[in-house]
């Protein structure tokens, strides 16, 4: 138990430095930045869309007691906003933030405590220090989950995304999947009511609010949107139900400008995808102007659910995607154009970036691969023409 106390204490130290270690072998490169930072950036990149998103969760939840005129709103949260005199104004910025952060907080917070815990154990049991990585993972699992997810659910989805999806393989560095990304995933199939049953965006009671991409994909096509009172911008900024970290389409865009000035996210991925995505939609509009869900338009693709949240902060994911630049663009392109098609195509399931990117890092090996012969081919052919020159 000791030996395990001490590993949590590095992985919380870890959570913001890398290893204490120092490289004593050639050769050297001096740098600013470590592994774990370059974690952290991503959790940095996600705090617009985790702003907005706790926001609208809060919104959408106090809209919803507002519609039922409850005088007396249940559960702890609602008590301890009552104590702090925060109330449930749905058009009050602070209320409506607060009331989702009662929500992800205790999501967040056992994902923590479930991920180090595994870490700490593999660590023990194979006598080396923590890994890093596992705040950006439990960060983004959390950003996954829908609020009204049950704890031992998190708990589970976080289990099997470090330990399935890390862990076994020996940790940062060597995983064919994202954690966070085969952990929500994991639930998915597993637990198919947690994001596809009654209610899971609103936690209220009786009030069955869907999102959008859910209506668009059983209601008949993009005319329902403006008839259920959604618009364009509207669903950019992330005034929409929907887990926390997917709403905003608007919160991605400026962590993806991060991600890309520090040049940690690759932005060939985020092109890729985006281009992928426009092509295919536009292909499967013109292919079947009268199929309601081929006829979507490439822009309304872009804010519906999870696409612009999957792309910045899942697929750039700098170990389970592929590091020659012409394998990035592929990559992405694979992304974007898998996305449109299992919206189009798949009845069972309205969410298509997140299996679309558990696809293509199947691939990544393989892209990979490719592109590298490719450039060893054209290597030779030149050296062969200079030689006969």
């Amino acid at each position: 138990m000791s030996e395990i106390r001490r590993n949590l204490s590095l992985m919380t130290d870890r959570f913001f430095w890398s290893s204490r270690r120092s490289t004593i072998t050639g050769p050297h490169i001096r740098d600013a930045s470590n592994v774990q930072r370059v974690w952290n950036y991503f959790v940095i990149a996600s705090l617009p869309t985790w702003v907005i998103g706790t926001w609208s969760l809060g919104h959408q939840t106090n809209l919803a007691i507002a519609a039922f005129g409850l005088e007396r709103v249940p559960g702890w949260r609602a008590g301890v906003l009552r104590q702090f005199s925060i109330g449930f104004d749905a058009f009050n910025p602070l209320a409506c933030f607060m009331h989702g952060l009662l929500y992800f907080l205790p999501i967040f917070g056992l994902a923590l405590l479930v991920g180090a815990f595994w870490q700490a154990l593999f660590a023990k049991l194979r006598h080396t220090e923590p890994d890093e990585g596992l705040l950006v993972i439990a960060w983004l699992f959390a950003l996954l989950m829908p609020a009204t997810a049950p704890m031992y659910q998190v708990a589970v989805g976080m289990t099997f995304g470090i330990v399935v999806g890390k862990l076994i393989y020996g940790g940062s560095g060597r995983y064919l999947f994202n954690p966070a990304l085969l952990g929500a995933a994991f639930l998915v199939f597993s637990y198919p009511t947690l994001m596809y049953g009654e209610n899971p965006w609103v936690p209220v009671a009786g009030y069955d609010q869907p999102t959008v991409l859910e209506l668009v994909k059983e209601e008949g096509g993009i005319s329902v949107i403006p008839a259920v009172g959604y618009s364009f911008w509207q669903m950019f900024i992330g005034d929409q139900p929907g887990p926390i970290g997917i709403v905003s389409s608007l919160g991605a865009v400026i962590g993806a400008l991060f991600l890309i000035w520090t040049a940690v996210a690759s932005w060939r991925v985020m092109a890729g995808a985006i281009i992928g995505l426009i092509v295919t939609a536009t292909l499967f509009s013109a292919i079947a102007p009268e199929n309601e869900l081929f006829a979507v338009p490439w822009y309304w693709q872009l804010v519906m659910g999870g696409v612009m949240f999957g792309v910045v902060f899942i697929a750039t994911d700098p170990v389970a995607g592929p590091m020659t630049d012409p394998g990035r663009w592929a990559f992405g392109v694979i992304v974007g154009v898998l996305t449109v098609v299992i919206r189009a195509t798949n009845p069972a399931y309205y969410e298509g970036v997140l299996f679309a990117i558990l696809l293509a890092s199947v691939f990544s090996p393989l892209i990979d691969f490719i592109a590298t012969d490719r450039n060893i081919q054209r290597r030779l052919q030149r050296q062969q023409g200079g030689a006969d020159g």
